[in-house]
């Protein structure tokens, strides 16, 4: 049985808001001010904890970039498709759902869109405002103490639920 988003694809629109909330960054970087994830590109982590020094001196090809983005947008959309399979969604929806997607778990891409097949956009938004935290890491990937408020994704999150504040059209 068809889903009601499978003909759905992320928007140029689309495209560029998931560019800016992940930013681009050709080499090697953490993640977040003080132990972060050793990420790459467009929000591509390369593993848990801090990048090495050798990792940091890494530059990478914009073909690189954009194959692993164009790969890991087709997951997500893959994804949200496979969640949101009884309530359509608008493009501005879609596209802020697997910018979600793209930067989330399984787990909690499950749990924060789910909601919408019942036409709950409320609790869209109120799931996606509860994915805001970091774990600081170890250089090993271990974490290295509980959890804490990030203001960037809390930055993210008002963008990327601004889409399900809408009233329906």
């Amino acid at each position: 049985m068809p889903g009601a988003n499978d003909s759905m694809r992320m928007s140029a629109a689309g495209y560029a808001a998931l560019r800016f909330n992940e930013g681009v960054v050709m080499r090697y970087y953490n993640d977040a001010p003080a132990n972060g994830n050793c990420t790459w590109g467009i929000g591509t982590l390369a593993h848990l904890g801090p990048c090495t020094q050798e990792e940091l001196t890494r530059t990478v090809l914009p073909e690189q970039v954009n194959a692993v983005l164009q790969s890991r947008v087709r997951d997500a959309e893959r994804r949200v498709k496979a969640i949101v399979t009884e309530r359509q969604l608008t493009q501005a929806q879609f596209d802020a759902a697997v910018s979600f997607a793209y930067n989330s778990s399984n787990v909690n891409t499950r749990q924060t869109l789910s909601p919408a097949n019942d036409g709950n956009m409320r609790g869209v938004v109120s799931q996606m405002m509860s994915n805001i935290m970091i774990t600081p890491r170890r250089p090993d990937g271990s974490a290295l103490g509980p959890a804490q408020r990030s203001q960037g994704l809390v930055n993210r999150r008002m963008r990327e639920s601004a889409p399900f504040r809408q009233p329906a059209q």
